[in-house]
């Protein structure tokens, strides 16, 4: 990935897997998608986003299987418009997550992988034409699905996304705790023992969080083990977040 143009920042996304992927993106706090609608990445392709001079924060994830407007997906619609006559998906995406505050205004940006609800393709997140540097690393998560637990503990049973035969994805306690049927149970954040799982705060503390059954769980175990510098859960914030300069740049790779 070659460094951006001088006074710019960038995300570039590669597509290394086999078919063809669309990128969704989502702003923070209800702010524009950085792009609309979803573009397509063809196998081996790349498409590249420039960051606005004013900044931008919110998050991109990977969907398949989509119709030529970037819906209808086999895998990847938990942000409207859904299936017809489906449930939403859950978001149980492989997420890239960022924060970019305004051209060399003096703060950090912020990136990370996030797999607190789930994981679906692997991932890779990369700084771009600078050097690492304390948690200003390249981040790789690339659990293959067939590692997803199928009986996991407290009762939530089997966490993998079985669609027309095949695992699309795999789902995270809490996911599996809180969305709507035939994803998961339904039920509330706040009901013991989901709130353990899914952590709101209030009424759970970050230290109680910490220390509770979710670190416990085969999903947390599994992707600690693997993905140490990823989100497994809402407060994994040790290895998780990764702060970096004001001009980063960003390359992402899917099925590195």
């Amino acid at each position: 990935h070659p460094p951006p143009p001088a006074g710019t920042r960038q995300i570039s996304i590669t597509n290394n897997c086999p078919q063809p992927i669309w990128v969704q993106s989502l702003g923070n706090g209800g702010s524009a998608p950085l792009v609309s609608p979803p573009p397509r990445i063809d196998a081996r392709g790349v498409y590249t986003l420039t960051v606005p001079a004013g900044g931008w924060a919110g998050r991109f994830w990977p969907k398949t299987g989509c119709n030529g407007a970037g819906s209808g997906c086999a895998w990847g619609d938990s942000q409207g418009p859904c299936p017809p006559g489906e449930v939403c998906h859950p978001p149980a995406h492989t997420l890239g997550e960022f924060f970019f505050p305004p051209l060399n205004n003096g703060r950090d940006s912020f990136y990370d992988v996030s797999l607190v609800d789930g994981f679906s393709l692997p991932a890779k997140i990369a700084p771009v034409g600078l050097a690492s540097a304390g948690s200003f690393v390249p981040t790789t998560c690339a659990l293959p699905l067939s590692a997803c637990p199928s009986d996991e503990a407290g009762g939530l049973g089997d966490l993998r996304v079985i669609r027309n035969g095949a695992t699309v994805a795999c789902i995270s306690p809490c996911k599996r705790w809180n969305y709507k049927a035939p994803y998961g149970f339904g039920r509330p954040d706040n009901q013991y023992p989901g709130s353990m799982y899914c952590c709101p705060t209030p009424p759970v503390t970050v230290g109680q969080c910490r220390a509770g059954p979710v670190v416990g769980t085969k999903y947390v175990k599994l992707i600690r083990s693997a993905c140490p510098t990823a989100y497994s859960f809402a407060y994994d914030d040790e290895g998780g977040n990764h702060n970096c300069p004001n001009s980063a740049s960003y390359a992402v790779t899917f099925c590195p």
